[in-house]
């Protein structure tokens, strides 16, 4: 590979929610030549891998985007570490993982994530309850700090904690060593379960935290169509299963980006033509349609992705279908420590003022030792909003004060909207990380727009 670093392009970037975009100056950069770069440079920077992000978390336009997307090295430390550069996908990582029967924890619903945005949002996925964030992983990472110097950290070191979650706020990933979780195969057994009413669904949640299931995988999706049943709706759990042996071929195959909604119509005219339908009325109908549709309880083997990730399987790029204005996401933490009373006013809320998701699916995380990451004992679920809406903003912040009220907490991986008013209330730790960035003299050499948005 080259020593030198290529120029920098201007260009506009945005999120993958499509809402910001701003012009930034973006380089591709290579692991040779980068610490030069960082050492002999006065401006500022933040990492980028494939803008998975859904806001600002990777856009700097007063500074220099650093595209990871050289760093691509995966390299076997033992048969249980693997060492994984910081712009290797999560696709790229599944397909040396799968055939040897392996996997990580903590995995999120986009294949196209990089290793370096995983660690810097220490992500989760649909075991949060039971493995918790994706730095159960982590054994090792290999950084630079604002001075250029290389370092390798573990556990013992203090910084280690801040590099995960710490959204690059405190150097520049490079590589990772990562602890591989031994399967039978990466074939799931997927129980599908009707859930009926309130109290199946708080009998289905409960029995998941307590660990009453024998799965490795939960998440349930909602029935909006009918305020007198909120809470109904669709569980569906997961098991690792013995299956036959797969190729990297195959599972190449199967993370490849699909560009056929329902396997059959391309994307793109699939949801310019869907776009006129998107009304409560049609999602109402197709959501009644979908619960009455679903066996009370019915069971499938499949491919570990055909479950992790039905979006990439089934309706590729759906956000396409909020064209031209984009949207929003709102992803809340509701504690469910006294119970699902305060879950169930957000869903009442959710309907009365017409918020119901677009894809309503509910996870169930646990608690997390640091302040800064999205964990806790409590229920999340993703509330897309329309830019297009009318009173967009004030919807917005109505929505906010609604989450304070019942002491949830927002994902910051998911945010574009948050100011710096809310960001103690809402994202709880985020300013001790600006205020460890300082004490540790990094003096927001590594920094971005979302940064700027939302520290004091």
């Amino acid at each position: 590979m080259s020593e030198d670093i290529s120029s920098s392009i201007k260009m506009p970037l945005s999120g993958w929610s499509g809402y910001i975009e701003e012009p930034s100056e973006i380089r591709l950069i290579n692991k040779e030549s980068i610490q030069r770069l960082i050492t002999n440079s006065n401006e500022k920077f933040i990492a980028r891998g494939h803008g998975c992000s859904f806001g600002d978390q990777a856009i700097l336009n007063s500074g220099i985007v650093l595209d990871t997307n050289n760093l691509k090295e995966i390299k076997w430390i033992n048969d249980e570490i693997i060492s994984v550069e910081s712009g290797v996908e999560l696709r790229e990582l599944l397909s040396e993982l799968l055939p040897r029967n392996k996997t990580l924890v903590g995995i999120p619903g986009g294949l196209q994530i990089t290793i370096g945005g995983a660690i810097s949002n220490n992500i989760h996925g649909k075991d949060h309850w039971k493995n918790g964030n994706f730095s159960e992983n982590i054994v090792s990472i290999t950084f630079i700090d604002q001075e250029g110097k290389k370092h390798k950290v573990s556990k013992q070191d203090e910084i280690f904690k801040y590099l995960i979650g710490g959204m690059g706020l405190f150097g520049l990933i490079i590589s990772a060593e990562l602890k591989t979780y031994d399967i039978k195969s990466p074939w799931i057994r997927e129980n599908t379960i009707r859930l009926n009413s309130k109290y199946d669904f708080e009998e289905f949640f409960t029995s998941v935290k307590n660990s009453k299931l024998d799965i490795d995988y939960a998440v349930a999706w909602l029935d909006f169509s009918n305020k007198r049943h909120l809470g109904r709706g669709i569980a569906l759990t997961g098991k690792f299963i013995d299956g036959k042996k797969i190729t990297k071929n195959y599972v190449e195959e199967k993370t490849k980006f699909n560009k056929y909604v329902f396997n059959y119509f391309h994307h793109n005219y699939f949801w310019t033509i869907a776009r006129p339908f998107y009304k409560r009325p049609v999602l109402n109908s197709l959501n009644l349609m979908k619960y009455k549709l679903t066996k009370q309880v019915s069971s499938s083997d499949i491919f570990y992705t055909d479950y992790m990730w039905i979006d990439n399987k089934l309706i590729p790029e759906y956000r396409k279908i909020y064209k031209p204005k984009n949207f929003v996401e709102v992803q809340p933490l509701i504690p469910i420590d006294d119970g699902y009373e305060k879950f169930f006013e957000l869903l009442d809320y959710l309907k009365f003022n017409r918020l119901e998701p677009l894809f309503p699916s509910v996870k169930i995380h646990k608690e997390h030792e640091s302040l800064w990451t999205f964990a806790g004992n409590g229920l999340s679920i993703c509330i897309d909003i329309p830019v297009a809406r009318k009173n967009f903003t004030n919807t917005i912040n109505e929505l906010y004060e609604f989450l304070i009220d019942i002491n949830s907490r927002v994902y910051l991986a998911k945010d574009s909207t948050l100011d710096k008013k809310l960001t103690n209330k809402l994202a709880p730790g985020f300013n001790e990380l600006i205020e460890k960035s300082n004490e540790l003299n990094f003096n927001h050499k590594f920094c971005s727009n979302m940064v700027n948005r939302l520290k004091d």
